[in-house]
């Protein structure tokens, strides 16, 4: 891994993160556990129109270094708290109803509620679902220039869920 992608003291293999994704508008968003430095497992919802007009569920293995569109890591839940398998986060994930719609955005709020489910299931500690939304989408926001293939996401630590 080349000096300027080194991961922050913030990112450790196998915490859970909101991760965003640069696109145009607001950042796509979803749930990463990180395998290694390289690449981890996502759960997220998308529009996958060649199989529906509206968002379906994916769980896939997302690359992490030299992913020129993952912006952002935001760790909710360390590692060292308990370990949350991909298994469990893709079960979790999957009560929660995907919208029946093609709106913008609606991954944001789906993620939330996925969180919530999590807080709900013992598994993070939740404090504000709405001020960890204000939290990361601020944090989001300022990292576009992360959108590149030379440079690892930028990661920061949660103070609204743990």
């Amino acid at each position: 891994m080349a000096a300027n992608q080194s991961p922050s003291s913030a990112f450790t293999i196998k915490s859970l993160y909101l991760a965003a994704f640069a696109q145009a508008g607001s950042p796509h968003i979803a749930l990463l556990i990180p395998e290694s430095e390289k690449s981890g497992n996502l759960v997220h919802i998308r529009i996958q129109r060649d199989i529906s007009p509206n968002w379906t569920f994916q769980r896939r293995t997302e690359d992490i270094v030299g992913n020129m569109f993952l912006t952002t890591l935001l760790k909710i839940h360390d590692v060292s708290a308990g370990e949350i398998t991909p298994l469990q986060l893709e079960t979790v994930s999957k009560q929660v109803p995907v919208p029946e719609n093609d709106k913008f955005g609606e991954c944001s709020l789906w993620v939330y509620r996925v969180v919530e489910e999590l807080h709900n299931s013992g598994m993070v500690n939740l404090v504000d679902i709405r001020e960890l939304g204000k939290e990361f989408e601020s944090f989001a926001a300022g990292n576009r220039n992360f959108a590149r293939r030379d440079k690892f996401p930028n990661a920061d630590v949660s103070k609204w869920c743990s």
